[in-house]
């Protein structure tokens, strides 16, 4: 049974409370706290089985579970917050007086309600029956706290300098950082806040952190792994200050248009429909609460979702480009290493294509090897020529091979699977109650398989483009473990600083390191779960394995696949 919205609402909050008891009861001593948590949530499952059914009951819990961690992650870095607030009372700091607009918290959310609203809508005239309504319930209990998380950073954000230890802090109970001004790669003013570049859902490779408060001026901070925005009063003063810090030296201004300007109005319309058709589900919402006031047959709805999700796909290459703001790389010496590349792999009109991002990594998109881009962030452009050649060749056999139009086929193969037992259990089941225990173990089934089915697909297509994308490197296996050597290192040690600037110094003490195999619940995920096997993985094999893609390599992943998810 799909619960009302007013029983949905009640769950939700029910789960906040739990976290926010548990919270509390934790400032007063941290042992005893999480026993009495823990012991309110057991006795939450309990009321919420001793009203409920079993299989209705799990339907609750997951409305109360998933506010209970939706409000935990909003509270994940309080830690830091009065770590750092502490430390300012001891330290002789000045502070930074930010530019405060309301009208820059209103553009932040306005523009998240509008790709919400489809949802919005679904959920108050939609069927009552329709298992998505459940499922954009769901994923509104993560939007909202996101939201709320900005409203508040906005209204409590303040900012410390420590001139003489070199350190600037980044203070909000929500979201607080402690950076070492001596990682900054560099600093840079912009002449306002760019919205379509910062709001999260309207981004692709993001690693922006908005602690913008106005659409004035704009100081960008760029370091290891996160790039900050911040917007304070007298930005020459302070840009010649961070100037000390910037060994790039960049002294342009970036000139930054509204959203709203003429020459905007492509970009934000392509951003909107990124959010609301990739990021969310608010585009398809919409299609389907429209056939359902048309009173269409089920076969309309296959016929009308299918062919809006054919379209998404056919220009999912320029869509793509425009959530990345990617521009074309001009480098000659680049271009004609990517054109050597492309010729190898035997690809035609393949356009080659940087974003802004701290991420180190890559993407090949396009559904047609006519119409396919490769996308580099402005991070993996400064490793060396031979690992990024070792990056453009794994891309190149995605597109090659058509990973991206055979990923989203066998994605659409689970869904219409799934529609089609939703449409024959509607059509031959005249009471659900009867089946109500195998329709939820199937439900449940089909939630834990469709990840497990993708990252199978996922993984596989990843070992062949490691393994294939060799054959076109002038040294092979080798150039291409050190191309992932060299990309993982860096993409390590920016992440562990990104992570150390909100982390309590009593939790710096382990570095991760994608290069070392990892313990076993981990290895369990990253084969089980993610889209990529992992990299100690990847590479080791490529050193084994010198004769090319074939079915020893497959094997070998097939069998680590297990092997590596359950040994010590």
């Amino acid at each position: 049974m799909i619960p009302s919205l007013q029983e949905s609402f009640l769950y939700i909050v029910a789960g906040c409370i739990i976290q926010v008891i548990g919270r509390m009861l934790s400032h007063f001593h941290r042992k005893i706290g999480i026993v009495l948590e823990i012991f309110i949530a057991l006795v939450a499952v309990g009321v919420v089985f001793y009203l409920h059914s079993f299989v209705d009951g799990f339907i609750y819990l997951a409305l109360l579970s998933t506010s209970y961690f939706a409000f935990q992650m909003l509270t994940i870095e309080q830690k830091k917050y009065k770590e750092v607030k502490g430390k300012l009372l001891t330290i002789s700091t000045e502070k930074i007086i930010l530019t405060r607009h309301s009208k820059r918290i209103v553009a932040d959310v306005g523009i998240s309600l509008f790709i919400l609203s489809a949802g919005l809508i679904f959920l108050y005239v939609g069927p009552n029956e329709s298992p998505l309504k459940y499922f954009i319930l769901i994923s509104l209990v993560s939007a909202g706290s996101e939201i709320y998380k900005r409203i508040y950073t906005f209204y409590d954000l303040q900012v410390f300098i420590d001139r003489e230890n070199d350190r600037l802090y980044f203070l909000s109970r929500y979201q607080t950082r402690e950076v070492d001004l001596h990682d900054c790669e560099f600093s840079q003013i912009e002449s306002s806040a760019d919205l379509l570049k910062l709001h999260p859902y309207l981004t692709l490779f993001t690693t922006n952190t908005d602690f913008t408060t106005s659409f004035t001026s704009t100081l960008r901070l760029s370091l290891p792994g996160e790039t900050i925005y911040f917007t304070v009063e007298n930005i020459q003063k302070w840009s010649v200050f961070f100037k000390q810090y910037d060994p790039a030296n960049r002294k342009e201004t970036i000139e930054v248009l509204p959203f709203y300007h003429v020459k905007n109005i492509k970009r934000l319309l392509s951003k909107l429909y990124f959010a609301a058709t990739i990021k969310g589900v608010s585009a398809y919402s919409g299609v389907i609460l429209l056939l359902y006031l048309l009173h269409a047959p089920p076969w309309v709805y296959i016929l009308c979702v299918g062919g809006y999700w054919g379209i998404n796909l056919w220009i999912s290459d320029k869509v793509l480009k425009v959530a990345m703001d990617a521009k074309e790389i001009e480098d000659q010496e680049l271009q004609i290493l990517a054109s050597t590349i492309f010729k190898k792999a035997k690809i035609k009109n393949v356009k080659l294509y940087e974003t802004e991002s701290a991420q180190y990594n890559g993407l090949a998109t396009g559904m047609n090897i006519g119409r396919a881009m490769i996308t580099l962030t402005s991070s993996t452009l400064t490793l060396p020529k031979q690992a990024i050649e070792g990056i453009l060749a794994h891309e190149a056999i995605h597109v090659q091979k058509r990973d991206v139009l055979w990923m989203q086929i066998w994605k659409s193969i689970y869904v219409g699977f799934v529609i089609l037992m939703v449409l024959l259990i509607q059509n031959y089941v005249d009471d659900i109650d009867t089946v109500k225990v195998p329709v939820f173990i199937g439900i449940w089934l089909m939630m834990i398989l469709f990840p497990l089915s993708q990252s199978f697909v996922s993984q596989w297509m990843e070992v062949r483009a490691d393994h294939k994308a060799s054959e076109l490197l002038p040294q092979k296996q080798e150039q291409m473990a050190k191309s992932l050597i060299l990309l993982a290192e860096k993409h390590d040690y920016a992440m562990n600083k990104a992570t150390s600037y909100s982390m309590v110094e009593s939790e710096k003490t382990k570095q991760i390191s994608s290069l070392e195999r990892d313990s076993w619940i981990w290895r369990f995920i990253e084969f089980q779960f993610m889209a990529h096997p992992p990299m100690y993985w990847r590479i080791r094999t490529l050193k084994e394995i010198q004769d090319g893609w074939g079915r020893r390599i497959w094997m070998k992943w097939l069998i680590d696949r297990f092997k590596e998810s359950v040994t010590k």
